[in-house]
């Protein structure tokens, strides 16, 4: 079979949720081609994908339209057709069996009008299926058992799919009118005939679940790369905190991390692309570009990140508690999961900015020195480790049964 993977290539989650599936699919012998826009999807070319740039968004809108929720912003009308017609213009080179997406929401409707089956990879929270709202009465009420709570948090659910549907995708909608297409409702353009849920129903639990979508677990990228170069310097007597905040506001962040290691702390930070050579560390504090987390994770003890879905879950299945960082609603509703299910902290980087980065390091050392964060991370891992999401994803794509 081939294989056609749209991911949107603004974020590695996206691109390497479709590769680990790629790599399985490549395996049984199939072909898979990525197409996209953004600096990850040289990612799947790492692994030996060919690879195909197509137009989309940029990653200055997508960035300004999460953190403002000015998400009507994300898509516009003439683009979207734009977009439609590159896709379907690679349809017609490539003769793709399949059409694989993970967060391009024209995709879906590309491939409907292609008359291609499609599958998909989403979140809980990024479909119509969540439980927990964006905005949740019963995660602000703190586990106080307060009457009304559950039916408050289920018409908070419905008003948030009807902005979304009315606001966000609204223009895709007339333009699958324009085709000829059903209207599609709320988060059902990021699906595909078949959806896969890369989460487990214990942190992101469904209302109800409909006959082509299933849980498959995490999916998180395991990558290649060599082992961190500060790996054989890390004392196994002291405990290690992992950062991996991104290149913004790197040095600002180094700079707060020394009372950290005056309580004897290691701290390793991802700095991504972010040019090093003009950062002074502190003792103690180790600077890596791109992370072999795999490698690094089981020397570690807590893990400081924005709260995305499958750092959330590399953190968790090594029986790590977290400390959120968000950036925007997606990153939050991960942290208030996390806080929720007292697997570590969480707070948002506008309330952080208000407080200062000493409010950080503060929340860093208070996780590290209560074990119950820990216990309940090493309680939450074995749930996760049974999942092999990659190839429960390929063997539906085959038309394989599993259970």
């Amino acid at each position: 079979m081939r294989f056609v993977a749209l991911p949107n290539a603004h974020a590695l989650a996206h691109v390497s949720r479709l590769l680990e599936i790629a790599k399985v699919l490549r395996e049984r012998g199939h072909e898979v081609l990525f197409a996209g826009y953004g600096k990850y999807l040289q990612v799947a070319g790492w692994d030996g994908f060919a690879t195909r740039e197509l137009p989309y968004i940029t990653v200055e809108r997508v960035v300004h339209a999460v953190r403002t929720q000015k998400l009507w912003e994300l898509y516009r009308a003439e683009e979207l057709e734009t977009f439609i017609a590159a896709e379907l213009a690679l349809y017609n080179e490539f003769r793709p069996d399949r059409v694989l997406i993970d967060n391009r929401p024209t995709a879906r409707t590309s491939a409907q009008r292609a008359g291609i089956p499609s599958a998909a990879v989403l979140n809980v929270h990024m479909s119509n299926y969540r439980a927990i709202p964006f905005f949740s009465y019963v995660q602000l009420a703190g586990g106080r058992p307060i009457p009304g709570l559950a039916l408050a948090d289920r018409l908070e659910n419905a008003i948030e799919r009807q902005v979304y549907d009315r606001l966000v995708m609204g223009g895709l909608n007339r333009v699958r009118r324009r085709m000829g297409l059903p209207r599609l409702y709320a988060y059902e353009h990021e699906e595909g005939d078949l959806s896969f849920l890369a989460d487990v129903p214990e942190f992101n639990p469904v209302s109800h679940l409909p006959d082509h979508a299933r849980f498959i677990g995490p999916m998180t990228w395991r990558n290649t790369l060599p082992p961190p170069a500060c790996l054989d310097r890390l004392d196994a007597g002291r405990p290690t905190a992992y950062f991996t905040l991104g290149s913004e506001g790197l040095e600002e962040l180094v700079a707060q991390l020394e009372p950290l290691t005056a309580r004897d702390v290691q701290v390793v930070v991802a700095a991504g692309a972010a040019d090093l050579s003009a950062i002074r560390t502190p003792p103690g504090v180790f600077l890596e570009q791109y992370v072999n987390t795999d490698l690094l994770l089981p020397r570690c003890d807590l893990v400081c990140c924005h709260g995305g879905n499958g750092t959330l879950y590399q953190a968790l299945a090594h029986g790590l508690p977290c400390v959120v960082v968000a950036t925007h609603a997606e990153q939050h509703y991960g942290g208030k999961r996390i806080r929720q299910l007292g697997l570590g902290r969480a707070m948002t980087l506008k309330w952080l900015r208000r407080q200062g980065m000493g409010a950080l390091v503060q929340a860093v050392a208070e996780v590290l020195a209560t074990p119950d964060y820990r216990q309940a991370a090493q309680a939450f891992a074995p749930g996760l480790r049974t999942w092999d999401g990659a190839r429960l994803a390929a063997d539906k794509l085959e038309g394989k049964t599993t259970a």
